[in-house]
C-alpha cells in the first residue's frame, strides 16, 4: 500500500531555508553568549521543538503541501548537525583525553 505522496522538492527546499535561518540564529546566539551552557541548551531544546512540530504537522495534515512543510521542519535542525559535530567532537575528545 502506498501512502500519500510527499513533494520532496518542496520539503528539502523548506528544510534548507529553515535550517539556514535556524543555524544562523543559533551561531549568532552561541557567539553572543560565548558558548554558554544556557545558550547551547536553549538551541537544543528549540531544535527538538521544531522537529516535534514538524512531525505533528506531517502526521495530522492531509494536503501534500502541508505534509511537505512538516517534513521540511523536521529536516531544518538536521541540516547543521554534521558541521556542528565536526567542530564539536574533536574539541570534546581533546578535552577528555587531556
Amino acid at each position: 500500500m502506498a501512502g500519500p505522496l510527499i513533494d520532496w522538492r518542496k520539503a528539502t527546499f523548506v528544510g534548507a531555508i529553515a535550517g539556514g535561518i535556524f543555524w544562523g540564529l543559533a551561531a549568532g546566539a552561541i557567539l553572543a553568549s560565548k558558548a554558554s551552557a544556557a545558550a547551547t541548551t536553549a538551541i537544543c531544546i528549540t531544535a527538538v521543538v521544531v522537529m516535534v512540530v514538524g512531525a505533528i504537522m506531517f502526521r495530522r495534515s492531509v494536503s501534500p503541501s502541508k505534509r511537505a512543510f512538516g517534513i521540511g521542519l523536521i529536516l531544518a535542525p538536521l541540516t547543521g548537525v554534521t558541521p556542528v559535530l565536526v567542530v564539536w567532537l574533536p574539541g570534546l575528545l581533546t578535552h577528555a583525553i587531556s
